[in-house]
């Protein structure tokens, strides 16, 4: 891989962590649920998913895409069944409260950063497209940690840079005024995500 096939995976990296969906949902309700912490932590998870995926692709699903649909479709279902239940649990769990201290987290956020991401069907199909551009027979070893580690890097530190923003005095005062508006909201838009996406699939 050359250095300017690298710079076009970067981009092209970039612009999918940048992209609005579940994933930017989950790190805004976690930053304003939780606190800056909480949110940092969430992006952490969201990373190693992307980069477990991007692992995946890599060793070969978009094969197993084309000779074991099913096996694809089980994963898309699992995955919308996640996005509804991570929906619903945003809705019903919203609060009036401040943020928790800034030196203590919840222990799930990480999962759900991790789970959120691993679960995407959408994230699946991003790689299988994405890495058949790139993927040839002569890729060294090198070549392809690089490969799985920069989706993960570029991911994590998107998320990173969107949970300090949101965490900014002037920021989070806003924030925390429409706190209760803002949890139910991302809970409404993850489980209308999941029924778009069902729509596609039927």
């Amino acid at each position: 891989m050359s250095f300017y096939n690298w710079i076009q995976l970067f981009l092209v990296c970039l612009i999918g962590a940048m992209s609005p969906g579940p994933s930017l949902a989950t790190i805004i309700r976690n930053t304003i649920s939780k606190n800056r912490l909480g949110g940092i932590v969430t992006a952490v998870g969201h990373g190693l998913g992307v980069g477990i995926y991007a692992l995946f692709a890599l060793l070969g699903l978009e094969f197993l895409l084309k000779m074991y649909p099913e096996i694809f479709f089980g994963l898309q279902i699992l995955g919308l069944v996640a996005l509804i239940l991570i929906g619903i649990s945003f809705y019903f769990s919203a609060k009036e409260s401040e943020l928790l201290k800034e030196n203590t987290v919840d222990k799930t956020a990480f999962f759900q950063g991790f789970a959120i991401s691993f679960l995407n069907p959408k994230i699946f199909i991003f790689f299988a497209a994405l890495y058949s551009q790139f993927i040839s027979e002569n890729l060294t070893n090198y070549e392809k940690i690089i490969m799985v580690l920069t989706p993960g890097i570029i991911d994590t530190l998107w998320y990173i840079l969107i949970a300090v923003f949101l965490s900014l005095t002037s920021i989070n005062k806003l924030i925390i005024s429409k706190k209760v508006f803002i949890e139910k909201s991302m809970g409404v838009f993850l489980i209308i995500i999941a029924f778009t996406i069902l729509y596609g699939l039927i």
